[in-house]
């Protein structure tokens, strides 16, 4: 059987099969590897299909570990061959069966009162209780121990047998909803991924000799060459091998300004040719780029399970010993079968398979319905305990547009308004950054723009036109000099620009200099607030961060009151600085918004995505703002520490209930269905409820929420 290598760094190693195939043989596979000379641990998700590998790189060479894997895939796939036709393995996590079980319950209800519906209830509450009963078979074989699947299990055999059409099928379809549910969310997140980042059906234009051929991106090579034109995004990672261009990689640098490209500068995959066409030879296509890589790391985010799930779990299994042997007793007790079956379905462990995601999900609505998209219950459960926020600096502190911040005339008889009119002339028609930075600061001002006359324009340089009957120039340094233009007047002006973390471009009128302005990009009006209210939260550190040049990392920072800032770090280095953070023991947040910041948000305990931020950055993220400013950062803090205060208040009212039916049903008084009903509809009502309350005093709620979220840690370790 092929797989594919989604992920692998020295000592780790992360393979995906095919998950209708991997879901029948885990077991097998996880055993095989275990087998091979220096593996440390195995862990595989029969949900993705995705195989976990850590082993001893001194002990066991990555190349010799592929061999092995593909030995053992290929003796494992030989026994299927040759069974024909093969069974299909029954899956829960598929998306057909679990909403067959949901349907299937609802379908039991409405059928109840009709007396010729008999044989079609028993059927459809068989066949939605079938793939309940293949997952508790395949628990029993590969633990070889009694735990909350084969209790289910049981009890749903048990009312089957009793007669009890509708509690019987209550007991899938409640479980069922919920493995649909997170199936659904794994598929749709890694296609969505997929798709954003490099859409295979994307048109390009490549140089086959003398002639221009539209091909899919999905069909590009090393060694092509194609055309990349103005507004279009850069399909691969590339050298320029003809034309000039100004780049916007922004969202792979953090870099504010684009940058000029022309013969032999590396291009990236995601980054959008402002002005300008160049010629690119492909280097690197798909997952192959770097923002490819960043689309695996992402990826493989699906295949990890939640502290809180595993705490969840594992709370259940512990109570399965005690919740027979009362179902026993209550049987005794109260001479009938009926008591102990209501005993088994209200067991403890209600709380933890119902009441603690129902709690958590009541969360993320609510948080949703704020403006904060919280992608899981780990999200919820880490934010609780976040003690370092780390702060993207281009387009997540600031705007990541560049705007107008000073206008400074030498000329004789000539003001800023007359600069700006002249300057914003020149610029009509050209859509870089720079050129709607200027644009936007005449429109402001309400200036009326004069005509130019064939403006001339040199990539990542200037502008050379005429504006009523005058010769400007508009550019860089480099620019003017090459006109020969003196610039001694703007000396001290630019060096200031420079200490402002600014650019400067400079304008000459007749071959004198006549002006400079310095396009900076502005703080967010929120942030501020945002930072102080961090700090108001006793954070151990709040860390800004940044692939832009020192100065304007150093401006801002500054103007924050941040005493750590890193500046011209590549996407590669931001995650390092995230890995050594959480090596020293800090419980680490990132926020960001760009296509540079995702493998850092991927690597934070959690990622949070600002609004308006790439697409790559969203789907990395643990917490998408999808609305409202950064203030919606601390606000996410705040609902996580309610959340885990919701989850404990939760278990506690679910063990009551619990306590409660099993006593009535220990002396006949609750009936099967009745105790499902009552114990899951307590539980889902406190869960609800504990949710909704939120707290009134944020930092003593984020105390009792940590010292829940070490207890849970502890358990899930045990």
């Amino acid at each position: 059987m092929r797989y594919e290598i989604a992920h692998a760094v020295r000592g780790r190693l992360r393979i995906r099969y095919p998950a209708r195939w991997f879901a029948g043989r885990r077991d097998v596979v996880e055993a095989g590897v275990r087998r091979i000379p220096g593996i440390r641990s195995v862990d595989g998700n029969p949900t993705t299909g995705s195989v976990r590998i850590l082993y001893d790189p001194f002990l066991l060479a990555e190349a010799s570990l592929i061999d092995n894997l593909h030995e053992l895939s290929e003796a494992l796939d030989a026994p299927s061959r040759a069974r024909a036709p093969a069974t299909p393995h029954p899956r829960i996590e598929t998306r057909r069966i679990p909403l067959l079980s949901v349907l299937g319950t609802g379908a039991v209800f409405a059928l109840t009162w009709l007396p010729v519906a008999a044989p079609l209830r028993a059927a459809l509450v068989l066949a939605s209780g079938l793939p309940m009963l293949a997952h508790a078979t395949q628990a029993l074989a590969r633990r070889r121990r009694v735990d909350g699947q084969l209790l289910d299990a049981s009890t749903f055999g048990l009312l089957v047998l009793r007669g009890n059409w509708p509690a019987a099928a209550l007991l899938p379809g409640l479980r069922a909803l919920g493995d649909y549910i997170v199936a659904k969310s794994v598929v749709t997140t890694r296609r969505s991924v997929r798709e954003l980042i490099a859409p295979e059906e994307g048109v390009v234009e490549r140089i086959d000799g003398d002639r221009r051929t539209k091909v899919r991106t999905a069909s590009l090579h090393a060694n092509d060459v194609i055309v990349v034109a103005a507004g279009q995004i850069v399909p691969v990672d590339g050298t320029v091998v003809a034309g000039e261009a100004l780049v916007n990689q922004q969202t792979m640098t953090g870099e504010a300004l684009p940058v000029e490209r022309r013969n032999g500068d590396a291009v990236f995959a995601a980054t959008r040719v402002e002005y300008g066409e160049i010629e690119v030879r492909v280097d690197r296509v798909g997952l192959e780029t770097a923002v490819g890589r960043i689309v695996q790391a992402i990826e493989a985010a699906a295949d990890e399970k939640p502290d809180i799930q595993v705490f969840a779990e594992r709370l259940a299994d512990r109570e399965v010993g005690r919740t027979l042997g009362l179902a026993a007793l209550g049987t005794l007790v109260a001479r009938s079968v009926d008591a102990g079956v209501a005993i088994l379905v209200a067991d403890y462990g209600t709380a933890a398979r119902v009441g603690i995601p129902t709690a958590v999900l009541a969360t993320m609505k609510r948080a949703a319905d704020e403006g904060v998209l919280v992608k899981g219950p780990r999200t919820l459960e880490a934010l609780a305990r976040i003690d370092t926020v780390v702060f993207d600096k281009t387009g997540t502190l600031t705007s990541g547009t560049p705007r107008v911040a000073r206008v400074a005339c030498y000329a004789r008889g000539l003001d800023e308004n007359a600069l700006i009119r002249l300057v914003a002339a020149a610029e009509h028609g050209f859509q870089h950054p720079i050129a709607r930075a200027i644009r936007h600061l005449a429109a402001e001002r309400q200036l009326r723009v004069p005509d130019a006359v064939a403006p001339v324009a040199q990539v990542g340089l200037g502008v050379d036109v005429n504006v009523e009957g005058r010769h400007v120039l508009i550019g860089s340094r480099r620019f003017m000099e090459s006109r020969a233009v003196r610039l001694a007047a703007a000396d001290a002006d630019e060096r200031s620009a420079h200490r402002m973390g600014g650019a400067a471009t400079f304008v000459a009128i007749d071959g004198e200099l006549a002006g400079l302005l310095v396009l900076q990009d502005e703080l967010r009006p929120e942030a501020r607030d945002a930072v102080n209210a961090l700090k108001a939260r006793e954070m151990r550190d709040i860390i800004l961060l940044t692939g832009d040049h020192p100065e304007p990392s150093r401006v801002i920072a500054e103007s924050l009151g941040l005493a750590q800032h890193y500046a011209e770090l590549s996407p590669e280095e931001k995650a390092r600085l995230i890995r050594r953070l959480k090596r020293e023991g800090r419980v680490v947040a990132m926020v960001g918004d760009g296509v540079n910041d995702a493998l850092a948000l991927e690597e934070a305990d959690v990622g949070i995505s600002v609004p308006g931020g790439a697409e790559v950055a969203s789907a990395a993220a643990d917490v998408v703002l999808i609305s409202g400013g950064l203030d919606r950062v601390v606000r996410a803090l705040d609902l996580a520490a309610e959340a885990i205060v919701a989850v404990r208040r939760t278990v506690e009212i679910a063990a009551k209930a619990s306590l409660g039916v099993v006593g009535l049903a220990s002396f006949g008084l609750a009936k099967p269905l009745a105790s499902i009903l009552l114990t899951h509809g307590i539980t889902v009502g406190a869960a609800l409820a504990t949710a909704q309350k939120g707290s009134a005093a944020a930092q003593p709620v984020r105390r009792r929420g940590r010292r829940l979220n070490k207890n849970v840690r502890a358990s899930s370790s045990n």
